[in-house]
């Protein structure tokens, strides 16, 4: 069987989903592929490698959803509305996504992991700041209030949709580990 990245950020999200960040391993992502764990070895030394892999495959499934979004030709207004549509699409299509966004554990588990999260998020920050400001340009958003302002306040206003969206489907995750415990 090839190995795929695609196929290692599936299994990883399956994972992920059914039984939380915390559970993803080395062994059981070659458990969830069929595989033996030490065809896992030219990809992954350690356990944080597959978490690094995930972030690294989120960093650039984000740029490309930015970049597909900056490409059509709209108004400020409309690519912010359409930037956030295909976020909230994204993230629902791939909830463990936010698992891992939102696993405070991960921020003193390892730099590496740190980093790639700092760029993500300085990217979509700079991406914000450019389109709030051509807004302002062309008198469609406000100038009273300064740009970094907005920028933190959509930023904070969709971290919290996509909280409780994590929070609903860890508590689904929960009812159903719940359910099988007791059949």
């Amino acid at each position: 069987m090839e190995l795929t990245k695609k196929d290692l950020v599936k299994a990883a999200g399956a994972i992920i989903n059914e039984a939380g960040i915390n559970a993803l391993t080395i062994d059981k992502l070659a458990m969830k592929m069929g595989i033996n764990p030490t065809e896992l070895s030219a990809f992954f030394k350690q356990d944080n490698d597959v978490l690094i892999m995930m972030l690294l495959s989120l960093d650039n499934e984000i740029q490309q959803l930015i970049h597909d979004v900056m490409t059509r030709t709209q108004l400020p207004e409309e690519e912010l509305n359409s930037l956030f549509k295909n976020l909230y699409n994204f993230f629902e299509r791939k909830p463990y996504y936010l698992s891992i966004i939102f696993a405070a554990e991960l921020m003193e588990k390892d730099t590496g992991i740190q980093d790639i999260l700092l760029r993500i998020k300085t990217a979509a920050e700079i991406y914000l700041f450019e389109v709030i400001n051509q807004g302002k340009q062309k008198k469609l958003f406000n100038n009273a209030n300064a740009t970094k302002s907005i920028v933190n306040k959509i930023l904070m206003s969709f971290r919290v949709l996509m909280n409780e969206q994590q929070i609903s489907i860890k508590l689904v995750r929960d009812l159903e580990i719940q359910r099988g415990i007791k059949e």
